[in-house]
């Protein structure tokens, strides 16, 4: 029985994909048990803490498939430990007695901790290269769309005119920068946990710091420079980053979802015969993935506050907040990864429908180009007097139904100034575009940090 939507055999490819639920599934979860308990016995047997014989057992009996993961579970519940079960099953594999040296020295947290950083590490390669697929698809975008005009808006109104390529230059250049700070956190974020007992490592002696650093790096993890059992910023660091990658997703999903409206239909999310977008209205072509991204964004976004929550542990231990972490990080990467898979397609599938951007610019008669009409004549009449002549031409074009030319010309202080021809040129849109194109250009350039990161 599956209770998660995840899993669901109906609903589970909504919520993620095989590949990166593959990672966080039981099996997946003890093999890493495993892989802890095999790199521990190996290099304690190389630093002569256990014999190599006891060592060469546990490598011979360290795979997933030797383990009954139902019996594992059922002693969970009777034991109330989260690990002593896996170890007494591993133990019993274990022939001539060998079963013994399993586990020395360790502390439960230590395995799980580190099981968890590997889980996460694997997401984490998966969701690394889809952000560099993604930033590659929105940079072809960008630079194809850099000329397109279309209706920049503010407070959900007309403002100025803008280039399609300068808003994806927006989103490209915050995509840009959640990239970079995810090769940023990876050093910080992907540490081993081996510190013993109570995070001292009191049972290995003195040798105990080299065997420490032996075995964190043969899980190919970096060493912490001290234990961190209570110290949670590490998976705080990497659930922010990744809260700020929903963001902006989020933030292009929601953007579709408004310019494809009906009486804006400036782009669509790629349809193909057989999209369904109502089971009572059969003309309805909705954004639908679109609005699973933002559903995913806003799941992804609000699972931090757990994680901060987590933060504040007691004393050397607490294992309480565990249970945390082990629910929120998984749900998260396989939020993120869904998101960036699924935008990946729609940007690459986008429908830009460029007449009807510009047919859009002109509902407004000119009115989106006031500001340029004011700074025109406040070379001759000053620039707040220039506000005030062209605020009234552009409310009565508002209740009149009239064009901004038409209303401006009845002006005095205008009609002596400026020409009707000279006023149609000052409201042509594409005179009005600002930095658009250098701002775009300045993002397509942005590559120097981009590719360090990146390499």
């Amino acid at each position: 029985m599956k209770s998660h939507m995840i899993d669901s055999e109906v609903y589970k490819d909504l919520y993620g994909t095989d590949k990166i639920r593959s990672i966080f599934t039981d099996q997946s979860m003890v093999q890493k048990w495993i892989d802890f308990e095999k790199a521990l016995a190996k290099i304690e047997a190389q630093y002569g803490v256990i014999p190599k014989e006891a060592s060469d057992e546990i490598q011979r009996k360290g795979k997933i498939e030797h383990f009954n993961l139902q019996e594992i579970c059922k002693d969970i519940v009777f034991t109330s430990h989260p690990l002593v079960p896996f170890i007494k099953q591993y133990q019993n594999l274990c022939e001539e007695n060998y079963g013994e040296y399993i586990h020395y020295g360790a502390t439960t947290q230590d395995v799980i901790d580190t099981a968890f950083i590997l889980q996460l590490k694997e997401a984490y390669e998966v969701i690394v290269d889809q952000t560099e697929k993604f930033i590659e698809v929105l940079t072809i975008s960008t630079r194809k769309y850099s000329d397109t005009i279309m209706a920049g808006r503010t407070h959900g109104q007309h403002a100025l005119p803008i280039t399609l390529g300068y808003k994806m230059a927006c989103w490209l250049a915050e995509m840009k920068r959640n990239y970079t700070r995810l090769k940023e956190i990876e050093d910080r974020v992907f540490i081993g946990q081996f510190s013993g007992a109570a995070g001292t490592l009191a049972s290995l002696g003195p040798d105990a710091m080299m065997l420490r650093e032996a075995l964190i790096k043969e899980l190919d993890l970096n060493v912490p420079i001290i234990t961190w059992h209570t110290n949670r910023d590490n998976i705080a660091e990497l659930a922010n980053t990744y809260s700020l990658i929903a963001g902006a997703i989020g933030k292009i999903a929601n953007e579709i979802i408004n310019l494809q409206r009906t009486e804006l239909r400036e782009i669509e999310e790629g349809f193909q015969d057989g999209k369904i977008g109502s089971s009572t209205m059969p003309h309805k072509r909705n954004p639908m993935v679109c609005e699973y991204i933002v559903g995913l964004s806003r799941l992804v976004r609000m699972q931090v506050p757990l994680i901060h929550d987590s933060l504040v542990q007691e004393h050397e231990r607490d294992m309480g907040l565990w249970l945390v972490e082990l629910e929120v990080m998984p749900e998260m990467s396989i939020y993120i990864s869904k998101m960036l898979y699924d935008m990946t397609n729609i940007i690459e599938n986008l429908r830009v429908y460029e007449n009807q951007m510009r047919e859009n610019i002109d509902i407004t008669k000119g009115l989106i180009l006031s500001e340029k009409l004011m700074f025109e004549l406040s070379t001759f009449i000053g620039k707040q007097t220039a506000h005030e002549v062209v605020y009234k031409a552009c409310m009565r074009s508002y209740e009149n139904n009239t064009s901004l030319s038409q209303e401006i010309m009845l002006e005095d202080q205008v009609n002596k100034i400026l020409s009707k021809d000279k006023v149609d040129e000052i409201l042509n849109p594409m005179n009005y575009l600002g930095l658009c194109k250098q701002f775009t250009q300045n993002v397509l350039d942005s590559e120097e940090k981009y590719a360090i990161c990146k390499n």
